[in-house]
């Protein structure tokens, strides 16, 4: 089968003339289809890729938006990859840096807690050979491996059967129909069995993995844990939903998780042309986790940190409206990203994994922005009166490559802290990438700031959210 490979970084885009180069020679039709099946899987909160027209230049681009991950087109003899890499490191050579960024803050994020050995382990793997889809196969027999140290999980179970030895209950209903030579009695009892929906999905995914990797690591290691299931099924329709998680199983959650993802991914959609949608994780959940726990870490115990809070309403007496008019202004009520109470006051930080280096549309130029547009600042103003206190604003920064206009969150000057009409209190910062690994380090248990950064971040968050 010949395999082409399409290599975008997040925010790139590239034209379709391109495309045809690379013997990538899908139509547009094929491609708008394969478009729209990947943002229906994955683009629950932004979109994964879209294809744009330019009128300027005559011609239409892919451009992939803010996650990272793959996704394949299958057709007769011909495997296409779609890769969409991260780049925060925007001006290093390779992307050695940028995936052990992602790297981290998907360990993080997911609550995976590898070892930085395993995930450096990882990215030395993927610099080799550059395909992020062997990046998840080898983080799931890690994963794996790991919550196999206590070995398989038992579950109780019911087993029917005939025997000469009574065991359990005698099924009564069954001896009618027994034909009076028999010696065997008709029982069921219970036991522990490794032949259960948590061991056929784990089983499942591992087979793909060690089928489909290309990594040797990875291929040797899940030869070895397949053996750890040989009187184990393979998945059963609906396993997944049977699946229930206790004191006994919880070590095997994230890796669970992992799997589903994974036997999805390599489940072919449609009929002789198949779109296998693959894997895509939104850089906006993960950047959005790095701030939380940065937060924590900088606030500890002076201040109550919450994620994704419920808010009221925005329109008074929006119930009632709703149903009388049999309608809905919104699908639920308002979540912003972060919100802090402090004894002296509060705020609410929004999270934004967000350029602002942007093109004006059809004037070949591109501008410094602030905000990426107008409606993050209304939406900004809308939770700090629900909340009640100021808001922040935090974007990922760059020195010298990257919003790096945006005043340091790590260095507040005296006149960063704006002011909407009203008077209330409006900040925009950057988090400055560079810092982590100097001042800021990152494991699968949180974020950790030394003690000039943490006092300093402390000091302007509680003054920030202490005063109207």
């Amino acid at each position: 089968m010949r395999e082409a490979v399409v290599r975008l970084h997040e925010f790139e885009r590239i034209p379709l003339s391109r495309l045809r180069e690379m013997r990538v020679n899908l139509s547009h039709s094929e491609l708008s289809h394969f478009v729209e099946v990947v943002n229906a899987i994955h683009g629950r909160r932004h979109r994964v890729f879209s294809i744009e027209y330019s009128p300027r230049r005559r011609e239409h681009y892919l451009r992939a938006h803010g996650s990272i991950g793959f996704a394949y087109y299958v057709r007769r003899n011909e495997r296409i990859t779609f890769q969409v890499l991260p780049k925060p490191f925007r001006a290093d050579p390779d992307d050695r840096r940028s995936i052990q960024f992602f790297l981290h803050l998907l360990n993080l994020a997911k609550g995976m807690r590898l070892e930085r050995g395993h995930l450096n382990a990882i990215g030395d793997e993927y610099s080799k050979s550059g395909n992020i889809d062997e990046l998840f196969k080898s983080m799931y027999v890690l994963l794996l491996a790991k919550a196999l140290g206590e070995g398989l999980y038992l579950e109780y179970g019911e087993i029917e059967e005939s025997s000469r030895v009574i065991r359990g209950r005698i099924l009564v209903s069954r001896m009618a129909r027994r034909p009076p030579w028999e010696t065997e009695l008709p029982v069921r009892y219970s036991l522990m069995l490794e032949n259960n929906p948590l061991n056929r999905i784990l089983k499942g995914a591992l087979s793909v993995v060690v089928s489909t990797a290309k990594w040797k690591p990875t291929k040797r290691l899940g030869g070895v844990l397949i053996g750890a299931f040989q009187g184990v099924d393979f998945p059963y329709p609906g396993d997944g939903a049977r699946v229930n998680f206790n004191h006994l199983n919880e070590r095997f959650r994230t890796v669970f998780n992992l799997a589903e993802t994974i036997l999805s991914a390599f489940t072919g959609l449609g009929t002789g042309d198949r779109i296998f949608p693959g894997i895509f994780i939104s850089m906006d959940e993960l950047f959005e986790a790095l701030i939380y726990q940065t937060i924590r870490s900088a606030l500890g115990r002076d201040a109550e940190v919450r994620f994704e809070e419920s808010l009221p309403h925005i329109i008074r007496n929006a119930r009632d409206y709703e149903i009388k008019k049999r309608a809905v202004f919104m699908m639920g009520n308002p979540l912003p990203d972060i919100t802090i109470r402090t004894g002296k006051g509060a705020c609410v930080v929004e999270v934004k994994y967000r350029d602002l280096y942007v093109r004006v549309n059809n004037e070949g130029r591109r501008v410094r922005k602030l905000v990426r547009n107008s409606s993050e600042l209304y939406q900004a103003y809308a939770y700090a009166k629900l909340f009640g206190g100021g808001v922040l604003l935090i974007y990922p920064r760059l020195e010298g490559r990257y919003n790096y206009w945006l005043p340091d969150f790590f260095a507040p000057g005296e006149g960063d802290v704006l002011r909407f009409f009203d008077g209330t209190k409006l900040g925009i910062f950057g988090y400055e990438i560079s810092r982590i690994g100097d001042g800021v380090s990152i494991d699968g248990s949180g974020v950790y700031l030394d003690d000039e950064l943490r006092e300093r971040l402390r000091g302007f968050l509680l003054n920030f959210c202490g005063e109207l």
